[in-house]
């Protein structure tokens, strides 16, 4: 196209935007002048590592136990709290189409590296890259797509926590757009909280430890406290209303709603003692000691560059940064860990545990925004050397772990198809039995008759609905493997009665399958014994 040709054509689309309206043309390249090469870069990096990551789930159909009542499920779990939920997975369809689901989830992880990066300020498009890359394979994000037919809508509620403290940032009064993106983010997921509040954290900290401007260091906390305060009310307000729209209350899970029987002193105390110990031992952060060390040395000299840059800005003399240093090393484990406070009879699992990953983004954001203003010349040149080689260990140590992890959860599928067809045949051939005849059984498989297969249980132990043999624990575990994936439909008997056949003397007589007395007729039920615990 030569030079005449291109002139008119800006000229074409100025004069689209003078007019009636912008024209399509207009608009997609006022979207491009503002995405920058190194958005793109960042973007693409989060998604690739994502796709090296996780693609082997994306592109199989291996759920897990839950899974399992998820293949069609409106996500309406607003007893638990979640009450845009609903909205965020319905993008996606109601049904669990992992490889659309994916996708979605790998384009809200790119946005989110994107934002993260705008807000850190980086120096350097390869602390982006590593940033990103991170963000895609941190390992806890293995149990997210184990739980597949929900984890585009998560991966929305984390990209509405990162914006939310990026808009504080952004603009005077971002912090009231923040703290509903902030409130919608809770609705679909509450676990996310933690993410976006050690990122605010973060930005105060960065003001009081560099800027000289008190007044304005006071302005920023407060937006940031501002945003929490109205992301938590419109929260609860909207939950409230929903609530009583939909007649309904919370249920109880992992301690929502319900008050706790521990004093602040003992919840504080858990939190600070589960914050030590999960990143020393969590299993997630580092699989093992070499990884452990390399996450150690980048951690450290982070903390190293840190520590000079503090100093040199003469920091060490202003009493409001030495508190706020203070206050930083107080409040990082109450923020990672306020799930513990909000709901301290909560079950933490890996899908709760994210922000940990902040850990290792934040050293890379220091180390590029600090390393090379460092005096000593030697160390100014090696901190980004440093900096590189361990966060490329630790990306290429995850993307293993999460590749085991789905290579367990195959496993898993795989085991659990071979027992279900084998306990449906010998279902289907006791003699008396019909489709429409309730079966009365417990669902856990016998770990004496069948032992644990489970090579990865090193590996996988601490990530939630990945570890383990089998995806059927119970009954209705069985139904719904037999009907999505055998199309064969049977009844099951209430569960107010299982108690009281569980306990019974003709149950307690069964041997567990695939003995040959596993099964009974008893008064027109089928009971079916998989297992002999007390």
């Amino acid at each position: 196209m030569n030079g005449k040709a291109v002139s008119d054509r800006s000229n074409s689309i100025k004069k689209n935007k003078e007019g009636s309206g912008m024209s399509v043309e207009a608009f997609f390249l006022k979207i491009k002048q503002k995405i920058s090469r190194r958005d793109t870069m960042i973007f693409l990096a989060a998604f690739i590592a994502g796709l090296a990551a996780h693609l082997r789930v994306f592109v199989s159909d291996i759920p897990n136990h839950d899974g399992l009542s998820g293949i069609d499920f409106d996500q309406n779990m607003i007893t638990s709290g979640r009450w845009f939920l609903t909205v965020a997975c319905h993008i996606s369809t109601d049904y669990t189409l992992p490889w659309v689901i994916g996708l979605l989830s790998l384009l809200y992880l790119g946005v989110v590296a994107v934002v993260l990066c705008r807000f850190f300020h980086l120096k350097h498009a390869y602390s982006g890259v590593l940033i990103a890359a991170l963000l895609a394979v941190y390992p806890s994000l293995s149990s997210n797509f184990a739980y597949i037919f929900t984890a585009d809508g998560y991966m929305l509620a984390l990209l509405l926590a990162v914006c939310a403290v990026y808009m504080v940032e952004r603009s005077k009064r971002g912090f009231l757009i923040g703290g509903l993106l902030l409130g919608f983010s809770m609705g679909i997921y509450q676990a996310y909280l933690a993410f976006a509040m050690v990122l605010a954290l973060y930005g105060v900290c960065r003001g009081w430890f560099f800027a000289k401007d008190t007044k304005e260091n006071l302005r920023l906390t407060a937006r940031y406290v501002g945003m929490g305060v109205i992301g938590a009310v419109f929260y609860y307000l909207m939950l409230q209303i929903l609530l009583k729209i939909q007649n309904t209350s919370l249920s109880g899970y992992q301690g929502i709603g319900s008050g706790s029987s521990q004093g602040i002193g003992s919840i504080l105390i858990n939190v600070y003692q589960d914050f030590a110990v999960h990143t020393l031992k969590g299993n997630i952060l580092a699989q093992n000691t070499a990884v452990l060390a390399v996450a150690a040395l980048l951690l450290l000299a982070a903390a190293f560059t840190l520590a000079v840059a503090f100093v040199r800005a003469g920091s060490l003399k202003n009493p409001l940064s030495l508190l706020c240093l203070l206050a930083a090393v107080v409040l990082l484990p109450v923020c990672f860990n306020v799930m513990l406070i909000i709901s301290p009879e909560v079950t933490y699992h890996s899908l709760m545990r994210y922000q940990w990953v902040l850990l290792l983004v934040c050293a890379v954001a220091v180390i590029d925004r600090l390393g090379e203003t460092l005096p000593m010349k030697k160390a100014a040149c090696a901190l980004p050397w440093m900096c590189v080689l361990s966060a490329a260990v630790m990306i290429f140590s995850y993307i293993l772990t999460c590749n085991v992890a789905y290579f367990n959860l195959e496993k898993k599928w795989t085991k659990t198809y071979s027992y279900c067809l084998r306990l449906l045949d010998r279902i289907e051939q006791m003699e008396g039995y019909t489709y429409d005849m309730p079966i009365a059984m417990i669902g856990v498989v016998s770990e004496d008759t069948f032992p644990s297969t489970d090579l990865t249980v090193g590996v996988t132990d601490s990530l939630l609905g990945i570890s383990g043999d089998y995806l059927v624990y119970t009954a209705q575990n069985y139904q719904d493997f037999w009907e999505y994936y055998f199309g064969v439909t049977v009844q099951l008997v209430d569960s107010g009665d299982i108690v009281d056949i569980y306990n019974s003397e003709e149950y307690q007589a069964l041997d567990p399958f695939p003995a040959e007395n596993c099964m009974v007729i008893v008064d027109g039920v089928l009971y079916v014994k998989t297992e002999n615990k007390e």
